[in-house]
């Protein structure tokens, strides 16, 4: 295996009129290609920040970021969004669906998005379709489908760019418990086949799923 992320000393603080507010305190973070890594924390923990950093949403105040042989610390405005658009699928609680479109549409935008024509986007989807077991609700817009489905809408449009990291928030946090381990179990199969993958959660029975969980409190972090 080789290193995909490699964070050394990374401080991040908010600024609300004079006060300022000391959010990630000095995180040192590897995380090696293929490795299937939860990060744990209660509300207020530091976790959604770190995922923001982790996800090139938002910029580090110190230290070192570096994603693949990219050096985010030093990365324009462009370059992150190139990072968030070529190398990252986000995977979200809320699913972020565009209502008014298809499931197999919602699938397919983000490579319509960089060019590629329809016919071809389609193809490519159906192999993400067949893996996310979502074949007989392709043309259901997201009102017609269950939470558990809209989630497996959402990981085959964050899959289909192939990214090198697969980042999700909170990804059963709408879910039942049932539909949650259906979720739980697609992501260990992903994993198995060959996608990294960094979980946030607050949720130790979701942690549990990985092979390695790391806790952040405070804005630090403990293995």
């Amino acid at each position: 295996m080789n290193e995909i992320i490699r964070m050394e000393k990374v401080n991040k603080s908010y600024y609300m009129g004079e006060e300022s507010l000391h959010v990630l305190k000095d995180i040192s973070l590897t995380v090696e290609k293929g490795d299937y890594l939860a990060i744990l924390g209660p509300s207020g923990s530091g976790k959604t920040t770190l995922m923001n950093v982790l996800g090139c949403m938002d910029t580090l105040d110190s230290g070192t970021y570096q994603f693949e042989d990219m050096e985010v610390d030093k990365c324009t405005n462009k370059e992150l969004s190139w990072i968030r658009n070529q190398k990252i699928g986000f995977i979200f609680q809320k699913y972020n669906l565009i209502p008014q479109y298809t499931a197999i549409q919602n699938i397919i935008m983000p490579l319509l998005v960089r060019g590629m024509s329809r016919e071809e986007a389609v193809e490519k989807a159906n192999e993400y379709i067949e893996l996310v077991g979502l074949s007989d609700r392709i043309f259901h817009k997201p009102n017609e489908l269950s939470g558990g489905q809209q989630q497996r809408v959402a990981i085959a449009r964050a899959l289909i760019t192939e990214p090198a990291l697969l980042l999700a928030d909170e990804p059963t946090g709408s879910l039942d418990s049932a539909t949650g381990k259906d979720i739980l179990t697609l992501f260990k199969k992903l994993n198995d086949n060959g996608n990294t993958i960094i979980v946030i959660s607050h949720n130790n029975q979701v942690a549990k799923q990985s092979k390695r969980i790391i806790s952040i409190l405070d804005g630090r972090l403990m293995e």
